[in-house]
């Protein structure tokens, strides 16, 4: 039983994981060693922790942590990671995208699976059946569309996403815009789902990410919807580079 801490640009989790269960976590828009103590005080089993981020953070939670836990680690570029990395620029890889990759595999072991992020940014990552990252595509996320159409343009509003699917033809202006991105986008997935799969025939999807529960059910493509992705992956490095150290 481990605790994993996972830094995003819009808040950040903090979980109580074994193996690919999570026992626990909660969300904070800011994580100090408070919120820690309260998960170390309830769990008296855990035996390490891993943190990673997107932002920068304070020092202190790394040294509170370190002295909690034997096993404590920082995930960056050199962390070992239990799947083959073929990425050219594995310094540029975010640690996102990294653990969302491990923790596809580790629920789906043997599959090709195309992971799907769609947060702030919308990420397209693949996993071969060999356990190989071989890379995937990085575009804008829908919040961002939705801000960037008004801030580049002198007329148009700034509107926020439908509950609903929305037309495919807007008949008002309102429509026209959130049928452009919100059907953009699923033609988007659905494309790159489809482009994929005639690479890969036995495709395994999954959706995560802030925006995954908005686009369960939109999407033409058969997917599978884990918004634990990232805390499972990052809770199997954790154990990965733990039983190195034995």
């Amino acid at each position: 039983m481990n605790l994993v801490l996972d830094l995003g640009n819009s808040y950040g989790k903090i979980a109580v994981c074994e193996g690919i269960r999570v026992i626990e976590s909660a969300s904070y828009d800011k994580i100090t060693s408070r919120e820690i103590a309260y998960f170390h005080t309830r769990y008296t089993e855990l035996k390490g922790a891993i943190i990673s981020s997107v932002v920068n953070y304070s020092r202190e939670i790394i040294d509170y942590l370190g002295n909690l836990y034997s096993t404590c680690i920082e995930l960056d570029h050199a962390t070992s990671i239990p799947l083959k990395n073929r990425y050219q620029t594995p310094d540029t890889l975010g640690y996102d995208r990294i653990a969302a990759a491990v923790g596809a595999y580790t629920i789906y072991p043997g599959k090709t699976v195309l992971v799907i992020d769609a947060g702030t940014a919308i990420t397209y990552d693949i996993v071969t059946s060999e356990g190989e990252f071989v890379g995937g595509n990085i575009s804008t996320g829908l919040e961002i569309r939705f801000k960037s159409l008004n801030k580049y343009t002198n007329h148009l509003p700034h509107l926020e996403r439908p509950d609903e699917k929305p037309m495919l033809v807007g008949s008002s202006t309102r429509e026209a815009i959130q049928s452009g991105i919100v059907n953009g986008l699923l033609f988007e997935m659905d494309g790159f789902i489809g482009a994929i799969s005639q690479h890969y025939p036995k495709l395994q999807v999954v959706l995560t990410g802030g925006d995954a529960k908005y686009f369960e059910g939109k999407l033409k493509s058969s997917i599978f919807v884990n918004l634990n992705l990232n805390l499972i992956g990052l809770n199997r490095i954790l154990e990965h580079n733990a039983d190195k150290e034995i």
